[in-house]
């Protein structure tokens, strides 16, 4: 790389980089300087080219056309994470890793050239010194999603990134985590080191970067070298026009309703989401919420054996088809792994658990007409970036294929939705869509459990919630009983009145 006659060094320098995927144009002219000692924001909508710049960055894609000059090691820790089942977690941070601790390189373990030791003494000094902490002797397949994705950064770190690429790195963390991030963030740019933030949590971008880059539909067309920055500023260049929100809708308040209806769905009389109500879980990542989400679903057997009732009827021993039919549905955690069909197209997509009445003819064949309109009102609906209904769901971005799924969940026959982080991965105009999705379904009567890891969409939203902790959930409260702090203490631990609290197992 050039030397800089002044100023602090430039670590990446992309100027009118390009990049198709046959008749995608996913990049058409974008341009990105990252310097040491600085945190530079990317933001811009789903589909924006935000994860395809950044693969051209770390190295993976090489660009079609414009000019990339790279000066020190990358890091990229990806929206989709990329840890091996079957490893453990130290396994994962050190696999790849090139004498990170003058210990040898990987896989060394085969060849008796690595010494665990001495990788495991470099590993929790990183976590000590970055505060990032996870079990290293645990199988990534036992760890939650947010405990996997801090093994994806620790990995990073421990190659001896310079550049370190963060795609939605607060997506799954707790506010505490969340400040402990930046913390660590700011202490690695004041070291030297460079950050690439890409998120959607606008509020978080202009509180804690130094600069901000906006990407619209593959091309560059904003940047702001220093702080203030103007929300509205940041939205309008995002999507071309107005900014529908105003800002981050996760922090609005919820409007004011009738009051809740019968129950729609009761677990044996521990956890109640009653007609028109919205009730959140609260929790940090891997404290149970997947096993209750799985548990009502019919995913997972429940270990207390508790009942379960659908509009007042006894569904323990149903299957989760049989339970879908009678008006249950599931946006799991996610999406891309297990509430979609990748290699199908979005049409599939859309129809894939049970077909709407009049998809099929007497022969019980498919219409496919029928079914190709079906998927384009969605598509239309859900305002998802796409160049045919007949596109395989693969070629999505994350936040195109989130708005796929939680449309086709708030269909016909819906009556309660277990919705596990329904906006992650989404921009900012699409959280506030999907927030008005849900609020219309339940002003038509419908009932939503919602588990998410965003307090300000948890307190946006919800009508009563939850706290959740090592597998036992709380005492409800009501929304105005709960502010921002008020949460934050009951999700770090601290003022829990355990005697109020009346904890009960998760089914």
């Amino acid at each position: 790389m050039t030397p800089q006659a002044a100023g602090p060094p430039v670590h990446v320098r992309a100027a009118g980089l390009a990049k198709s995927f046959g008749p995608v144009r996913a990049l058409r002219r974008a341009d990105l300087t990252v310097t040491a000692g600085r945190i530079s924001a990317l933001v811009g909508e789903n589909g924006a080219g935000k994860s395809t710049l950044m693969q051209l960055i770390s190295g993976d894609l090489s660009p079609d056309a414009g000019a990339l000059d790279v000066g020190v090691r990358v890091g990229l820790v990806r929206q989709q994470l990329s840890t091996v089942d079957e490893l453990s977690l130290l396994e994962n941070i050190v696999f790849g890793a090139e004498d990170a601790a003058g210990t040898g390189a990987w896989p060394g373990r085969l060849l008796g050239g690595i010494s665990w030791s001495a990788h495991k003494e470099g590993v929790r000094d990183l976590m000590a010194r970055t505060g990032i902490v996870v079990p290293l002797a645990k199988p990534a397949a036992e760890v939650p999603v947010g405990v996997r994705q801090r093994v994806d950064i620790l990995s990073a770190l421990y190659r001896g990134a310079r550049c370190l690429l963060l795609d939605e790195p607060t997506t799954y963390l707790t506010p505490r985590e969340v400040d402990t991030l930046f913390e660590v963030m700011r202490d690695l740019a004041a070291g030297g080191m460079s950050v690439v933030f890409i998120s959607h949590r606008l509020r978080e971008v202009v509180q804690h970067c130094d600069e901000v880059n906006v990407l619209r539909r593959g091309e560059s067309v904003l940047h702001l070298p220093a702080a203030p920055f103007e929300l509205g500023r940041i939205g309008r260049a995002m999507t071309g026009g107005d900014d529908a929100a105003g800002g981050e809708a996760t922090g609005a308040a919820r409007p004011a309703g009738a009051p809740p209806g019968v129950p729609v769905l009761d677990v044996g009389g521990r956890l109640s989401v009653r007609a028109g109500e919205i009730v959140g879980i609260a929790g940090v990542s891997g404290n149970g919420q997947n096993e209750l989400l799985d548990t009502i679903a019919g995913l997972q057997r429940s270990a207390a054996h508790l009942p379960l009732t659908i509009d007042g009827r006894e569904v323990s021993r149903w299957s989760t088809r049989a339970r879908r039919a009678a008006g249950l549905r599931f946006i799991p955690e996610s999406v891309k792994e297990s509430g979609s069909a990748p290699a199908a197209s979005i049409t599939d997509n859309v129809i894939s658990a049970v077909p709407p009445p009049g998809l099929r003819g007497r022969l019980g064949l498919l219409r496919r007409g029928k079914a190709d309109q079906l998927a384009r009102s969605l598509v239309e609906r859900a305002r998802v970036v796409a160049s045919s209904t007949r596109q395989p769901a693969s070629e999505l971005s994350g936040g195109n294929l989130q708005r796929v799924a939680v449309a086709r969940e708030l269909g016909d026959g819906a009556r309660i939705l277990l919705a596990h982080e329904p906006t992650r991965g989404v921009d900012f105009a699409g959280v506030a869509l999907i927030h008005a999705q849900l609020r219309e379904f339940t002003s038509r009567g419908g009932a939503v459990l919602l588990v998410t890891s965003d307090v300000d969409e948890l307190l946006a939203l919800s009508d009563r919630v939850h706290v959740i902790d090592r597998g036992r959930l709380g005492r409800d409260y009501e929304r105005d009983e709960l502010t921002l702090g008020r949460l934050g203490e009951l999700l770090g631990g601290l003022g829990h009145d355990v005697a109020a609290a009346r904890h009960e197992e998760v089914p």
